[in-house]
């Protein structure tokens, strides 16, 4: 990751986004601005901000309180800090210096911080190396030797504090760079100016230049293209001086800041940060312009393009060669050391003869000038005095000796090239190659053959080649095709690793096949695979031009043009370089979660981006970012695959981000994979991710359902057996009922009808009467019975209805004074056993009333509560002398009235006294829920 300030806040850019540290961060930052900051080799960010310096740490993502190195440091203000590689330095505005490692501090020595004069400087007054710790402060200059421990003092000329800008270590002592008097040298005892050697236009004392130390050199680079080595010593001799290709608003613009990250440099300029780095292949730029074919004749180069010819000697030295005329040099052939053939688009040809430019002798047919074309684009020679020339117009003949120049013909087919504009012309076998705007031809005598494409499709085909058997052929749109002896097409494009899928020009150099495209350098190795330059490797220009190749075999050096002019290299370095491509391992950078309720999380920290991360069980949407930071320098793709949801890797979006939504429980694995260009290299990292079940998808969940259902099931058999067994308890209640009740009354009615048929009976109406009245008390007695076994009298108040009916049947009729109380506020529907058997006790509380009380008035009372019934029958006699009613009955009524009451989960009381007798009667009601439930299933 690459932090950075910028108006006094912190960011953090990976490579697609830079975001603010507050947003990062969540939670309120402890500072309100920050002045510098520096990183430290373990991943700490040390920061001097206005209340004092800070340290977080980006692997637990917090701020570190309590570590010993950091303690007595935090909140202290910062002269200076220095990252070595493997160690840091620290510098108090309380006038110590510390060297801090990994988990402790070691002091190293005082300075004087009174009345320091702080000086905002782009480079830094406080560094180090293996053998010194260096600090500049308050015109002094402090130095610890850190292999004798021994602080050394110097006094600094004000010429030289007030303007010092950088401090550069070196072997013995320390390189000052001044940006008003240039550098200073300081050996331990005295300080003097550099003598720098530059060339005149080499400033040294200004702003726009820029210096650096790598390995055992001291580096200056210049706005004007040049750079110098110097020795790191206090010698500080120059050692080579070249040439750079620094963009130059770099070096222009106001350099704020910079930092060696590996091997590049980062450069902060008010335009936006900057990436200075060792380009991997020596490319030599030829600022000709956009160009055209070109020429070695004898040690000159000679460049075409549009306007005046470019000329260039072997030391490199190169101007306009105005003595030719302007036209479009777009094709050159030599015909030997000292001529050559060159085809103009505005002139047909002309020859380059020992380094003079003469049109070409031009004599064209009378039947064949308003055919004729004179925009050429390429030429061969067809023998020794003859040469063919690709025109707009088809191929024409050209006569050397006469200068007559004739369409191409066949003897059959006549011009079979008229109307194509002809882009390149070979020789395969015993026919001529050319290709067009519409695609690869063969001609052999009397026949014309398109090769490709094979259908009616056209194709713009630039350059075609011949190795061996195959054909290889640039094209625009579909890369590279080999055509085999077979004719069949085998395509090389952007997924082979190809720059571009248009290809302008190619030449075959050390048995590898070069291609300029319009997006980059590609090459072609004889093991088939395709590697890729481009501006990051070097390439001043990556667009490449038609016919703009040429191979100097005297020199070993492949030239290729384009839109910027001509590169010039070695082909067998670029060969090499080849097997020294490098993808980076991917990087993640921090996680975002959606969760319920409009809930979001993230996370940046270490130890929560490792390879297995948890997904909470209320995630509705995860995303994952990953880092993007140096594909300017290489070219790889990245690529995602998330299992088991995809079945193949897919590219990653510009954004650098993986979302996923509606991620149902389970485990998945992203894997995220660098691959070269030409999918030669490759590096996967895999995180496993695994989100949490809810409660109802957990084994725990199943288990208690299958509990639950388990029990459900078995409390159903079993409520259907309590269900079977209640109604053969209910047939045997019923049976016995109709036995002991209406069967005793039947028996009498059977009774009193057999006297009747005895004619000298003399009670006869007396009989009639008790038939009568037996008949009635067992229509009653079966109403009873079938209002207590019906379960819709289960309702409110029926009960207290019924009980009203059958003391108006028994009671009134005796005209004895009745009083009812009854209570239904919190009734509710009733379990049949409940009402059955309250209704059986209170009828034979009444009949024990109307049988044995006497003269008495009857109280009735019914109260229905939340949680029980209550129920009291109270019967007052008149007659103080009056008999206990339930003593004559003590074996029978009082009996049936305790049972029924069990059967229910009541209690009963019963009390006699001279003034009465009364029944309680309490029963509880069970939970509503329940008592649903078991009312369902009749229990």
């Amino acid at each position: 990751m690459i932090w950075l300030l910028s108006g006094g806040q912190l960011y953090r850019y990976d490579g697609v986004n830079v975001v603010p540290f507050a947003k990062l961060y969540e939670r309120s930052v402890p500072y309100a601005e920050v002045q510098s900051m520096a990183a430290d080799p373990w991943g700490r960010l040390w920061l001097h901000t206005r209340n004092g310096l800070l340290v977080f740490d980006t692997r637990s993502w917090s701020f570190v309180e309590d570590a010993s190195y950091v303690k007595g440091l935090k909140g202290l203000g910062i002269v200076g800090l220095f990252n070595r590689g493997d160690a840091f330095f620290v510098a108090t505005e309380t006038g110590m210096v510390w060297q801090v490692y990994q988990k402790h501090r070691t002091f190293l020595f005082y300075f004087d911080p009174q009345g320091g004069r702080g000086r905002k400087t782009v480079g830094r007054l406080f560094v180090a190396d293996q053998d010194q710790v260096w600090l500049a402060f308050n015109g002094k200059l402090y130095s610890m030797d850190l292999h004798r421990y021994k602080r050394r003092l110097q006094a600094l000329p004000p010429e030289v504090f007030d303007h010092v800008e950088d401090l550069l270590p070196i072997k013995g002592g320390l390189l000052i760079r001044n940006y008003r008097y240039g550098y200073y040298i300081c050996d331990g005892k005295h300080i003097r100016r550099a003598d720098l050697h530059g060339g005149a236009t080499d400033d040294f004392t200004n702003w726009s230049h820029w210096s650096f130390i790598e390995k055992d050199r001291v580096k200056i680079f210049c706005k004007n293209g040049r750079y110098f080595e110097y020795s790191r010593d206090t010698a500080f001799e120059l050692l080579t001086e070249g040439r750079h290709r620094l963009e130059e608003d770099v070096l222009y613009k106001n350099v704020n800041g910079w930092q060696k990250a590996g091997d590049e440099w980062l450069l902060a300029t008010d335009d936006g940060l900057y990436s200075v780095f060792r380009a991997k292949i020596i490319f030599d730029y030829i600022k000709s312009g956009s160009s055209r074919g070109m020429i070695r004749q004898h040690n000159k180069y000679y460049f075409g393009g549009y306007g005046h010819l470019d000329l260039m000697t072997l030391q490199g030295d190169r101007r306009a060669y105005t003595e030719a005329p302007e036209n479009n040099y777009y094709a050159f052939l030599e015909r030997n050391a000292d001529t050559t053939c060159i085809a103009l688009e505005g002139g047909f040809l002309g020859f380059l003869v020992r380094g003079k430019v003469a049109k070409a002798p031009l004599v064209v047919p009378t039947g064949w000038r308003k055919e004729f074309s004179p925009m050429a684009f390429c030429i061969v020679a067809r023998d020794a005095d003859n040469l063919l020339v690709g025109t707009s117009n088809g191929i024409w003949n050209y006569a050397v000796a006469s200068g007559t120049v004739s369409p191409l013909s066949d003897p059959t087919i006549g011009f079979f090239s008229k109307g194509m504009k002809i882009l390149s012309i070979g020789q395969k076998d015993n026919a001529l190659s050319f290709t067009t705007e519409n695609g690869y031809y063969l001609w052999r005598t009397g026949q014309l053959q398109k090769v490709y494409p094979v259908d009616d499709s056209k194709l713009h085909i630039y350059a075609h080649l011949h190795q061996g058997e195959d054909t290889y052929l640039g094209t625009k749109g579909r890369g590279l095709i080999i055509v085999d002896k077979y004719d069949r097409a085998k395509p090389v494009d952007q997924k082979s690793g190809l720059a571009s899928q248009t290809v302008y020009q190619m030449s075959w150099v050390d048995g590898a096949l070069f291609m300029g495209t319009h997006e980059g350098l590609s090459v072609r190795t004889q093991r088939g695979k395709v590697y890729s330059y481009y501006h990051s490797d070097g390439l001043p220009f990556e667009e490449f031009n038609h016919q703009a190749m040429y191979y100097d075999k005297d020199a070993d050096r492949l030239f290729m043009g384009g839109t910027g002019g001509y590169i010039a290299f070695d082909p067998s370095s670029l060969l090499t370089s080849v097997n020294q491509l490098y993808v980076p391992a991917p990087v993640l950078v921090g996680i975002h979660i959606g969760k319920r309720s409009n809930r979001y999380s993230q996370s940046y920290a270490a130890q929560e981006l490792r390879d297995t991360i948890q997904i909470s069980a209320d995630a509705v949407w995860f995303s994952m970012d990953f880092a993007n930071l140096d594909q300017y320098r290489r070219a790889y793709t990245i690529y995602y695959q998330v299992q088991p949801l995809m079945d193949s890797y897919q590219e990653m979006p510009p954004s650098g981000q993986i979302n996923l939504t509606g991620m149902p429980t389970g485990e998945y694995q992203v894997s995220v994979m660098l691959r070269s260009g030409n999918q030669e290299i490759e590096t996967v990292r895999n995180w496993v991710l695994h989100k949490q079940p809810v409660f109802v998808e957990t084994q725990a969940f199943y288990a208690l359902l299958l509990l639950f259902i388990g029990g459900i099931t078995s409390f159903g058999l079993y409520a259907r057996t309590r269900k079977v067994k209640w109604e053969k308890s209910l047939r045997r209640q019923i049976s016995r009922d109709l036995h002991d009740e209406v069967g005793g009354l039947l028996t009498g009615i059977s009774m009193q009808a057999d006297l009747l048929r005895i004619e000298r009976y003399a009670q006869k109406g007396k009989s009639i009467e008790s038939i009568s009245n037996y008949s009635r008390e067992a229509i009653q007695m079966m109403d009873d019975i079938i209002w207590a076994i019906d379960t819709r009298n289960n309702k409110k108040g029926s009960l207290g209805d019924r009980m009203k009916y059958l003391a108006g049947q028994m009671i009134e009729p005796l005209g004895l004074p009745l009083t009812f109380d009854m209570d239904h506020q919190h009734e509710r529907p009733m379990p049949q056993s409940v009402r059955q058997n309250l209704y059986l006790i209170y009828k034979e509380a009444l009949h024990n009333i109307c049988k044995h009380g006497g003269a008495c008035s009857v109280y009735i009372k019914l109260q229905v509560l939340p949680h029980r019934i209550t129920m009291q029958i109270h019967n007052t006699s008149n007659e103080r002398a009056a008999i206990d009613p339930v003593v004559g009955r003590q074996g029978h009524g009082l009996r049936n009235m305790k049972t029924r009451v069990q059967q229910i989960g009541g209690d009963m009381i019963s009390e006699a006294s001279p003034a009465g007798f009364q029944v309680n009667v309490t029963v509880p009601i069970k939970n509503r829920l329940l008592s649903n439930f078991f009312k369902a299933y009749k229990i």
